[in-house]
């Protein structure tokens, strides 16, 4: 096996460690198996389905990396909700199997007959199918009444964050890379991307954070930026000039941290805050290349026509996750409104 698979593959496996010590404090110390048996069932529909549309396995495996990740958050996500075992299972099988194959491979499928820029987008790092969905998919994740989230984190929980938050960023920068598939000139102009885009990221947090007299202590408002300057980062990684690619980051990181802070949003609950949080980090990476993209870029071309394919994708791929879950949350609401009825005395014994 090359080197640079076994990278992706050792990537993929420090962020799922890292996630599972930023959701310990909710999710506990077992092993995550269900998100494991999804992200499985994942490759099996995706990979397959992908392969005949005529992409590359070993891409879509590549691009497959991160999931069991992602799953570990959303079900976390779930659990913040006040959903119980059975409603994250169901969330987790109905992102895994349904949302995440037609978010990765529709928008590719219906662009791929194209390659002229006003009909194409650039995705180098597989925004659409890792952030945009599942970030959509728990915007309505909402606790039922009655139920309370898990309680905030204390200072070690903190520190946890900050250190889990950096190996998560230390994973997606060789994840990424390993992207490319061989080490040629672009892995270097990979990996400086991602240096300047969470970099920017984290001083963009940081200012805001300064600018509202927020109590976050530096370090995490500097950790949490650059975690959102990295989804910032991954679509124009190649495609996007460094300076430009700091532009982004700073800017998502300040967007990020007024969405993570502002009233509106606190009230929707923990999920939900951070479904919008990642959403408006990710449009801001996700315009970029059609922004100052080198090779179609409307400030370098002039086409204002390039920004419709990524403008399109995006929201497509976002309401179709945000209807895909509803069923997941009404589900949930149900649940929680059948167990209120049942006598507290068969609650405890149950």
């Amino acid at each position: 096996m090359e080197p640079i698979v076994l990278a992706g593959i050792a990537a993929g496996a420090v962020a799922l460690a890292a996630v599972m010590a930023l959701v310990r404090p909710a999710l506990g110390a077992r092993m995550p198996w269900s998100a494991l048996a999804v992200a499985v069932a994942a490759a099996l529909v995706t990979v397959p389905a992908g392969t005949l549309l005529g992409i590359a396995p070993r891409f879509l495996i590549g691009l497959l990396l991160p999931v069991p990740s992602i799953l570990v958050l959303l079900e976390a996500a779930a659990l913040a909700a006040g959903a119980d075992l059975l409603i994250r299972r169901v969330a987790l099988v109905v992102w895994g199997v349904v949302v995440l194959p037609a978010s990765a491979l529709v928008p590719l499928a219906v662009t791929a007959g194209c390659i002229a820029p006003e009909c194409r987008f650039e995705d180098f790092g597989a925004a659409l199918p890792l952030l945009v969905s599942p970030a959509a998919f728990v915007l309505l994740a909402r606790p039922p009444a009655g139920v309370r989230e898990q309680p905030r984190l204390n200072r070690a929980a903190s520190r946890r964050t900050v250190a889990a938050g950096l190996a998560l960023w230390v994973a997606a920068v060789v994840w990424l890379a390993h992207l490319e598939g061989v080490f040629d000139a672009f892995v270097p102009r990979i990996l400086i991307a991602t240096l300047v885009g969470p970099v920017a990221g984290g001083v963009g947090w940081l200012l805001a954070d300064i600018l509202r007299a927020t109590r976050r202590s530096t370090a995490r408002s500097i950790v949490l930026g650059m975690v959102v300057g990295m989804a910032a980062t991954l679509p124009g990684a190649v495609g996007v000039a460094p300076g430009w690619l700091a532009g982004a980051g700073l800017l998502a990181g300040a967007l990020a941290a007024l969405v993570f802070s502002a009233r509106a949003v606190v009230r929707t609950g923990l999920a939900a805050r951070w479904g919008a949080t990642v959403l408006v980090a990710a449009v801001t990476g996700f315009l970029a290349p059609a922004v100052s993209g080198e090779n179609a870029g409307v400030l370098f071309f002039a086409r204002w026509a390039v920004l419709a394919p990524p403008v399109i994708a995006f929201a497509a791929v976002a309401a179709f996750a945000v209807v895909a879950s509803v069923p997941v949350w009404v589900l949930l609401a149900r649940r929680h409104v059948a167990r209120s009825r049942i006598p507290e005395d068969l609650l405890e014994q149950s």
